[in-house]
């Protein structure tokens, strides 16, 4: 038992030494207001390439892997769409909006 608790200690203690790494901050591509809450498009480098994260009230929701940066905004791209089709409404974010998406 006491080998147990000391294994259990030393887990701990490996967790806690290990270094914290910088996660790259996500570039928000859109943002859309639902019935009650926000989901914001996110585009977070990985080290597989490039993920959609999909936020939904400050919450990440999915995660789902792109080889490309083009792939991953043209899906985005989609997204935004049929959720603005279903009556959701885009807000204004930081970034510039291009002719094709205002």
């Amino acid at each position: 038992m006491h080998s147990m608790a000391s294994t259990d200690q030393s887990l701990r203690d490996a967790r806690i030494s290990f270094p914290s790494t910088d996660v790259p901050s996500p570039h928000e591509l859109w943002r859309v207001r639902g019935a009650t809450d926000d989901l914001r498009g996110l585009a977070i480098e990985t080290s597989f390439g490039y993920a959609l994260g999909l936020e939904l009230d400050h919450e990440l929701v999915l995660l789902h892997l792109q080889p490309s940066l083009e792939v991953l905004v043209a899906y985005a791209d989609r997204i935004e769409a049929a959720l603005l089709a279903q009556g959701w409404q885009r807000l204004d974010t930081c970034l510039p909006r291009t002719k094709e998406r205002a």
